[in-house]
This record gives structure tokens, sequence and C-alpha cells, in this order.
């Protein structure tokens, strides 16, 4: 199992969001690759099934927003989806960028580069609302376990029931806790969903609450921090892993 909390190649792991979707179109190869160059040793990426039960990385529930299609992903195939443009709508520049799947994505992360000589990690996070997607934990831990990927690799998700299937289909991969709003003993809830970490919103990191996430063996990521001063601020928190649209500020800064 992947742990947030072994050493990092520097102060704290830097997660491309989506990539680095300041610098090119979420959720693609070109936002992978960017992320990857600019020195994120983790890309994020959000997942969803399609008719076909294929998983999909796309953040929306639909390929209205980030292509040139239209409709629910999990009313369209593969097939279908593969045709779609999914760069067009960022920049001319990305014209003709397909969309991944998640088995794409991994085999893209397990290999190393002259740049990078290890494998990427990779943060899945599972979007269960407002689409449910009840064969999307079984899927998951297969196509991470058939890329042999599952010591680079935490699943996250608001829903953290889902995160307590992962646990119960395939203890060994790490997951951790989304969540926006206060909780109100978010390392027990962690503990309570067998989870390995918490990601809260930046706003809602505090020393204090990395400190005791510690204590209890827990690590600590936030997201998604753009602005230089926010990422001083965090650094000092001795959080474990930022993510962020511009992985180059961040690689700057550590």
């Amino acid at each position: 199992m992947f742990k947030l909390k072994q050493s990092s190649p520097r102060a704290c792991w830097i997660v491309g969001h989506r990539g680095a979707m300041g610098h090119a179109p979420e959720n693609t190869f070109s936002s992978f690759d960017e992320g990857r160059h600019m020195g994120a040793e983790f890309v994020e990426c959000d997942v969803h099934l399609s008719k076909d039960n294929e998983i999909i990385v796309m953040h929306d529930e639909s390929v209205d927003r980030t292509t040139n299609g239209a409709g629910l992903i999990k009313n369209l195939k593969l097939s279908q989806i593969k045709k779609l443009d999914a760069g067009s709508w960022y920049s001319k520049k990305f014209k003709g960028e397909r969309v991944p799947t998640l088995k794409e994505l991994l085999e893209w992360a397990r290999h190393k580069t002259a740049l990078n000589k290890y494998q990427m990690g990779v943060a899945i996070e599972i979007k269960n609302e407002p689409v449910n997607y009840p064969a999307m934990a079984e899927k998951l831990v297969q196509a991470v376990n058939e890329a042999g990927m599952g010591a680079r690799v935490v699943v996250i998700s608001f829903d953290h029931d889902v995160l307590k299937q992962i646990k119960k289909i395939d203890p060994k991969i790490a997951t951790g806790i989304l969540y926006s709003e206060p909780l109100k003993n978010p390392i027990q809830r962690a503990i309570d969903v067998q989870a390995d970490a918490l990601f809260p919103r930046r706003t809602l990191i505090t020393q204090s609450l990395v400190q005791k996430a510690h204590q209890k063996g827990l690590a600590v990521a936030t997201w998604t921090v753009n602005e230089v001063p926010e990422m001083k601020r965090l650094l000092a928190c001795k959080i474990d892993a930022i993510a962020t649209n511009f992985p180059d500020r961040l690689n700057k800064i550590i």
C-alpha cells in the first residue's frame, strides 16, 4: 500500500490537479504530461463509468463542458466518448485531444522517464454525485491491480462509503476522505471508514489538524492551492501533499 506519509523526494508531495489544468485542458494527457514536466510526483484525476462500464477520466458527470459532445457519461459508450474532442474548448492548440480511460492513465503513470526516474502517483477521485456508480469500487480496484499500480495510487472521494467498499475489496489500496465543510471529527471519520488520509479543502487546514492526524498515523493533503502565499502557509503546517493547477509554482518554492 502506498503511504502519503512516507519520505517524499521533497518537503511534500506535489500533486498536479487534473494534471496541470492551469496550463492545459484538464484530465487530458496534455495536462498530465505538463504536470509531470513541471515537477509533480502525483497527478489527480476524476472518474466516472460509461454505459459499457469503462472507467472514464473526466471531472463532470457529462461530456458537455469539456468536449464537443453532449450527454451523461453513463449513457455513452467508450467508442462514442473516444470520438470527442476534449481540447478545443481550452485552446485551438489542443484540438483533437481525446478523453482518457483510467486504464490508459495508469499505464502512462507506471512508465518512468528521463525526468521522473520513478512511477508517477495517481490520486483517483470517485465522483458518485449527482450520478451514483454502484459498480465503481469493484471496477476501480480491478483496474488498479491489473496495472500493477496498487503501491502508487490513493483513492479519494466525498462519498466516504465508497472508500469503505474499496478497503473491503482490497485493504492494500490507500484511500483518503475528501471534505469541503468542517467535520465534527474528521480524524475519527477517517478511522471509521479505514481511510489512510484526510483531504480537506485548503481553508480547513491548520497546523493542529495536521499534527493530530499524524499522531493517529493519518496523512493530510489538500486542494486546490494556486497562490504562492497559501502554498507557503500550508508547507509551514507540515502538510503531506498539495494539489495545484500550477505544479510549476509549487515546485519552485519546494
